[in-house]
């Protein structure tokens, strides 16, 4: 099992396009870097749009974490990142996906995603990295 780390960040009016969020309309959907409907389909994205693959929980929980300081300077007042980081740890642990998303201003948004590899859930989606490999 490894982690592949993927991010989109702005309009977040322009989550309202879900044609290009579902794999069923695969023309757009390959080519959007809108997030997915659904955490598992980020494994069908080409293999460029993945931000960084991890061995380890850890690894991928503390990019979550720096990626997600980055992009709300001070975080969140009700969840600070240190405890978002040990959940996501225990999640990742248990090969969950995990997804820290936030509206950062009224139109825009966040969201940094870590998606377990092999899936669980979507046991026939291939790696992206065995795709670049191809």
């Amino acid at each position: 099992m490894h982690f592949h780390g993927y991010e989109w960040a702005g309009d977040g009016r322009l989550l309202a396009r879900e044609s290009e969020r579902r794999p069923v309309e695969a023309a757009r959907f390959g080519l959007s870097e809108l997030p997915p409907m659904m955490t598992g389909w980020w494994l069908l994205r080409p293999p460029s749009q993945v931000r960084g693959t991890w061995d380890t929980a850890a690894g991928a929980a503390d990019w979550l974490a720096e990626r997600y300081e980055q992009h709300s300077p001070g975080g969140d007042p009700w969840l600070p990142t240190a405890t978002r980081r040990r959940f996501a740890l225990d999640q990742l642990a248990r090969a969950s996906d995990v997804v820290w998303s936030r509206w950062v201003s009224d139109i825009r948004w966040s969201g940094h995603y870590v998606i377990v590899c092999p899936n669980s859930t979507w046991p026939g989606l291939s790696c992206p990295t065995d795709r670049l490999a191809q």
